[in-house]
C-alpha cells in the first residue's frame, strides 16, 4: 500500500496542491499554541500551514516521498516541520503527548482506523483537540477524490462513538467544495469534526 503512495508523491507536482485544507484554515485559530501532530500528512500542505502560524508541528506519513516533499515545502515557506516515517498500522502512541491532532483526508481500512482512533484518544493531552475532515461513505457517488473502496470511507456515527465523552465543538456532515491539486476536484461529501478531550 505505501508503495502506491510513495510513487504518487515521487513526482515534482504536489498531488493535493501546496495550499492547506480550507476547513483547517477556518478552525486553526481555536488550537492551543502547542505541539500539533498531523497524521497521514502526505506532502505537507497542512503541517506547513500550521508551522507558518506559529505551531510546533510534527508530520507523520508512511511514504518517505511525502515527507521529503513536506521538508521541501517547509523550506520553501521558511518554516520548520518535524517529519517522522510511521505506519499507523503499528505506530506506538505515547500518552498525553499532543495539544492537537489533525486528520485531514486520511482514510484507512477499518482495523487501522480503529487502532488510530484509540491511539489519538490516548495521545491527546487533557483539553487537546482532534480536528478532522474526512470523506463519508456517500463520497463514493461523487467521484471527486478519496478511496474507491467504500470500507475505507468514514461513517460519521463511528466518529461520534469513538470520541464519546469528548466536548463536541463542531460536527458537520454534508457537501463542501474541495479543489486541492489533482487529487480533490470538486463538490464532495465530508464529515468535519472538532472534539476536545475533557
Amino acid at each position: 500500500m505505501n508503495e502506491k503512495w510513495h510513487e504518487r508523491f515521487s513526482s515534482d507536482e504536489y498531488f493535493y496542491g501546496k495550499e492547506p485544507n480550507l476547513f483547517l484554515v477556518e478552525v486553526e485559530k481555536i488550537l492551543p499554541k502547542g505541539k500539533i501532530l498531523c497524521i497521514a500528512e502526505g506532502e505537507g500542505r497542512n503541517s506547513v500551514f500550521l508551522a507558518s502560524q506559529g505551531y510546533d508541528v510534527t508530520a507523520w506519513d508512511f511514504a518517505q516521498a511525502g515527507l521529503d516533499k513536506t521538508k521541501k515545502l517547509a523550506h520553501e515557506r521558511g518554516v520548520v516541520v518535524k517529519t517522522e516515517l510511521h505506519d499507523l498500522a503499528n505506530v506506538e502512541w505515547e500518552e498525553e503527548q499532543w495539544d492537537a491532532i489533525i486528520h485531514i483526508f486520511g482514510h484507512f481500512p477499518t482495523p487501522i482506523f480503529e487502532r488510530t482512533m484509540q491511539g489519538i484518544r490516548r495521545a491527546l493531552k487533557p483539553g487537546g483537540y482532534y480536528v478532522g475532515e474526512l470523506y463519508t461513505k456517500e463520497q463514493i457517488r461523487y467521484g471527486t477524490g478519496g478511496p474507491k473502496e467504500i470500507d475505507n470511507l468514514c461513517d460519521p456515527g463511528t466518529l461520534l462513538e469513538r470520541f464519546s465523552g469528548y466536548f463536541i465543538q463542531h460536527f458537520y456532515i454534508g457537501e463542501v467544495e474541495r479543489i486541492e491539486g489533482q487529487g480533490h476536484t470538486g463538490v464532495a461529501h465530508v464529515v468535519q469534526s472538532i472534539f476536545q478531550k475533557r
